[in-house]
Protein backbone atom coordinates (compact mmCIF):
# COMPACT_ATOMS: atom_id res chain seq x y z
CA UNK A 1 0.00 0.00 0.00
CA UNK A 2 1.26 3.31 -1.15
CA UNK A 3 -1.16 5.78 0.98
CA UNK A 4 -4.16 5.79 2.29
CA UNK A 5 -7.34 5.87 0.23
CA UNK A 6 -9.23 9.16 0.77
CA UNK A 7 -12.72 8.68 2.64
CA UNK A 8 -11.36 4.74 3.04
CA UNK A 9 -13.28 3.69 6.15
CA UNK A 10 -10.14 4.49 8.86
CA UNK A 11 -11.81 6.12 11.69
CA UNK A 12 -10.89 9.32 12.94
CA UNK A 13 -8.70 8.22 15.56
CA UNK A 14 -6.21 6.30 13.10
CA UNK A 15 -6.30 8.79 11.02
CA UNK A 16 -4.82 11.20 13.90
CA UNK A 17 -2.50 8.02 14.81
CA UNK A 18 -1.19 8.39 10.60
CA UNK A 19 -0.64 12.40 10.85
CA UNK A 20 1.33 11.44 14.84
CA UNK A 21 3.42 8.91 12.53
CA UNK A 22 4.54 11.77 10.32
CA UNK A 23 5.19 14.05 12.97
CA UNK A 24 7.15 11.20 15.04
CA UNK A 25 9.10 10.37 11.62
CA UNK A 26 10.04 13.75 10.74
CA UNK A 27 11.20 14.96 14.45
CA UNK A 28 13.30 11.94 14.77
CA UNK A 29 14.91 13.03 11.57
CA UNK A 30 15.72 16.40 12.11
CA UNK A 31 16.22 16.07 16.08
CA UNK A 32 14.05 17.86 17.42
CA UNK A 33 11.14 16.44 19.68
CA UNK A 34 7.87 15.35 18.10
CA UNK A 35 5.76 17.86 20.61
CA UNK A 36 7.75 20.84 19.39
CA UNK A 37 6.72 19.45 15.84
CA UNK A 38 3.02 19.63 17.50
CA UNK A 39 3.30 23.04 18.53
CA UNK A 40 2.95 26.62 17.24
CA UNK A 41 6.90 27.21 17.51
CA UNK A 42 8.31 29.31 14.63
CA UNK A 43 12.02 27.79 15.10
CA UNK A 44 13.63 26.94 11.82
CA UNK A 45 14.47 23.49 12.90
CA UNK A 46 10.87 22.68 13.95
CA UNK A 47 9.19 24.35 10.83
CA UNK A 48 11.65 22.70 8.59
CA UNK A 49 10.17 19.25 10.58
CA UNK A 50 6.96 20.20 10.34
CA UNK A 51 6.84 20.89 6.50
CA UNK A 52 8.59 17.77 5.78
CA UNK A 53 5.80 16.29 8.03
CA UNK A 54 3.30 17.79 6.20
CA UNK A 55 4.78 16.41 2.74
CA UNK A 56 4.64 13.04 4.33
CA UNK A 57 1.02 12.99 4.86
CA UNK A 58 0.47 14.68 1.56
CA UNK A 59 2.54 12.46 -0.62
CA UNK A 60 2.69 9.58 1.33
CA UNK A 61 -0.66 8.89 2.97
CA UNK A 62 -2.30 10.60 0.12
CA UNK A 63 -4.13 12.82 2.24
CA UNK A 64 -5.73 16.25 0.95
CA UNK A 65 -4.42 19.52 1.68
CA UNK A 66 -7.36 20.21 3.67
CA UNK A 67 -7.50 17.19 5.73
CA UNK A 68 -3.53 17.94 6.88
CA UNK A 69 -4.33 21.42 7.46
CA UNK A 70 -6.92 20.56 10.03
CA UNK A 71 -4.28 18.13 11.45
CA UNK A 72 -1.82 20.21 12.09
CA UNK A 73 -3.76 23.64 12.93
CA UNK A 74 -2.82 25.45 9.80
CA UNK A 75 -3.90 27.02 6.83
CA UNK A 76 -4.33 25.30 3.67
CA UNK A 77 -1.77 28.05 1.53
CA UNK A 78 0.61 27.13 5.00
CA UNK A 79 0.19 23.20 3.95
CA UNK A 80 0.49 23.63 0.25
CA UNK A 81 3.74 25.89 0.82
CA UNK A 82 5.50 23.02 2.90
CA UNK A 83 5.07 20.77 0.12
CA UNK A 84 6.18 22.99 -2.52
CA UNK A 85 9.37 23.62 -0.15
CA UNK A 86 10.23 20.25 0.41
CA UNK A 87 10.03 19.52 -3.37
CA UNK A 88 11.88 22.19 -4.77
CA UNK A 89 14.78 20.41 -2.29
CA UNK A 90 14.34 17.14 -4.03
CA UNK A 91 16.62 18.83 -6.52
CA UNK A 92 19.72 17.46 -4.70
CA UNK A 93 19.94 13.82 -4.46
CA UNK A 94 21.19 13.58 -1.24
CA UNK A 95 18.31 15.24 0.02
CA UNK A 96 15.94 13.04 -2.46
CA UNK A 97 17.26 10.06 -1.11
CA UNK A 98 16.85 11.05 2.83
CA UNK A 99 13.68 11.53 2.31
CA UNK A 100 12.67 8.60 0.11
CA UNK A 101 14.25 7.21 3.19
CA UNK A 102 11.48 8.84 5.49
CA UNK A 103 8.74 8.19 2.84
CA UNK A 104 9.79 4.41 3.15
CA UNK A 105 9.69 4.47 7.04
CA UNK A 106 6.71 6.40 7.33
CA UNK A 107 4.79 3.78 4.60
CA UNK A 108 5.80 0.97 7.26
CA UNK A 109 4.28 2.87 10.04
CA UNK A 110 1.47 3.51 8.50
CA UNK A 111 0.72 -0.40 7.25
CA UNK A 112 1.13 -1.49 11.32
CA UNK A 113 -1.75 1.40 12.14
CA UNK A 114 -3.72 -0.06 9.16
CA UNK A 115 -3.02 -3.27 10.36
CA UNK A 116 -4.05 -2.60 13.93
CA UNK A 117 -7.36 -0.66 12.59
CA UNK A 118 -8.59 -4.05 10.77
CA UNK A 119 -7.69 -6.48 13.36
CA UNK A 120 -9.17 -4.09 16.02
CA UNK A 121 -11.89 -2.47 14.78
CA UNK A 122 -13.19 0.66 15.79
CA UNK A 123 -11.74 2.10 19.28
CA UNK A 124 -15.49 3.11 19.69
CA UNK A 125 -17.02 -0.30 18.53
CA UNK A 126 -14.74 -2.48 20.91
CA UNK A 127 -15.68 0.47 23.92
CA UNK A 128 -19.53 -0.28 23.37
CA UNK A 129 -19.33 -4.11 23.00
CA UNK A 130 -17.31 -4.27 26.65
CA UNK A 131 -19.72 -1.77 28.14
CA UNK A 132 -22.87 -4.20 26.99
CA UNK A 133 -21.18 -7.39 28.48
Amino acid sequence: MTGIERGGGLSAFYRRKIVAAARDVSALSCGVSEGDVRATLRKADVAFARQLAMYLCHVTANMSLREISAAFGRDRTTVSHACHAIEDRRDCPTFDRQVELLENEYRGRIRAIIADATRAGPPIERKRLRQAS
